[in-house]
């Protein structure tokens, strides 16, 4: 504790603008926890399930105890989801600095009757896209994607949102 206090009675004026500006920023991602471990959960079952799509597609057994199995993955394809997981990271840190920083209080939108800040949304939209592409894995693998067929029970504003068909937006 004294070497924080330290290092805040040391600091210019300007220096210390700088360390409760990244405070509060921090204080903002610290809050997020639950949905950026979440978000990183989904991106490694992504991974795991594009690695089984894959050797499904170049007809190799998925028995991690066999050589062939660990020689078909690529470290440029693993290098693609750690390339996605910094790139996600970064959107969120941008996200949140704007909303910190430059609104002040945090910004909130009513989705489906529930407010969400920026910063959440800025992590929640990669989270359903990697939810989308985790079931676009389970098709190549198994030719059925249940995601698709659930589409139909969604509310018919969110579904025309995601198929496209825009005749009942205004």
């Amino acid at each position: 504790m004294k070497s924080i206090l330290t290092l805040i009675n040391n600091t210019t004026l300007a220096g210390k603008g700088v360390i409760f500006s990244l405070s509060a920023l921090l204080a903002v991602i610290i809050s997020m926890k639950a949905i950026l471990v979440g978000l990183a959960i989904l991106i490694v079952i992504d991974l795991i399930t594009g690695i089984r799509a894959n050797l499904h597609d170049w007809g190799i057994a998925s028995n991690p105890l066999k050589r062939v199995f660990w020689i078909s993955i690529k470290s440029y394809l693993l290098r693609k989801t750690w390339k996605k997981m910094y790139e996600y990271g970064i959107g969120v840190v941008v996200i949140a600095t704007l909303e910190t920083m430059f609104f002040g209080t945090p910004i909130t939108i009513m989705l489906m009757e529930k407010a969400f800040t920026l910063t959440e949304l800025a992590a929640l939209i990669p989270a359903l896209v990697e939810v989308w592409s985790i079931f676009e894995n389970f098709e190549a693998v198994s030719n059925k994607n249940i995601l698709k067929r659930l589409i139909r029970l969604l509310p018919s504003r969110i579904r025309d949102i995601i198929t496209g068909d825009n005749k009942q937006i205004k």
